[in-house]
């Protein structure tokens, strides 16, 4: 199937559901509407009617700062974008939150395999060589602090290959927004850690 059909098959006439930030409904003649879940049953929005204009709205969040990582729970609100055509309407999607859709499916498919933190981290070199020596408790208080308050993504990937980790599935009129692969932004922030670890142990005694 592509994503256009798991797309309407996910995503039937009359459904409503939740996509990270967005409110999505499906009309009864299956027509497609996305919005931010904090404007659901609000008619008096900012109509957009392109790819174009939801990607430049994504890049800048409320008080009009850029936001770097486009699945930070920023998004503006305030408007709404409709269309007939599922392709379209994907694309729509696609300009919000790059590939996310994409990334579900390839998961749900089992085409697509998490990659553990530990293997990111290992395959980082120059600056960010520090970022594997991150302990276990490190790792966690990274997921807590900067993915599960600065992200809408679920966590897909385990600290190591070692750590089971459940799969996750589609909750009722929820569409998953996973991660599958530690991004840039921990692996600074696990550098961030480690080296403070290590100078701290280093420190030359006073």
């Amino acid at each position: 199937m592509t994503l256009v059909e798991e797309l309407e098959g996910l995503f039937p006439p009359g459904q409503e559901l939740r996509f990270g930030e967005l409110h999505l409904a499906r009309g009864d003649d299956g027509s497609f509407s996305a919005r931010h879940v904090d404007n659901n049953g609000e008619d008096m929005l900012e109509k957009i009617d392109s790819v174009a204009a939801l990607r430049e709205l994504a890049k800048w969040d409320a008080g009009g700062e850029y936001r770097p990582l486009k699945t930070a729970p920023t998004l503006r609100s305030g408007w709404v974008t409709e269309c007939t055509e599922a392709a379209q309407f994907l694309a729509r999607l696609d300009a919000i939150y790059p590939a996310v859709f994409a990334t579900w499916i390839a998961y749900s498919r089992e085409d697509l395999k998490p990659v553990s933190l530990r293997k990111t981290l290992e395959r980082q070199t120059g600056m960010y060589r520090f970022a594997g020596a991150i302990t276990d408790q490190m790792a966690n208080k990274l997921m807590r602090d900067l993915c599960s308050k600065g992200c809408v993504r679920k966590i897909a990937w385990p600290i190591d290959d070692a750590c089971a980790v459940g799969r996750l599935t589609m909750r009722s009129h929820r569409l998953p927004v996973i991660c599958t692969e530690a991004c840039t932004f921990v692996v600074s922030e696990a550098r961030r850690l480690a080296k403070e670890a290590y100078d701290a142990a280093n420190a030359p005694a006073e």
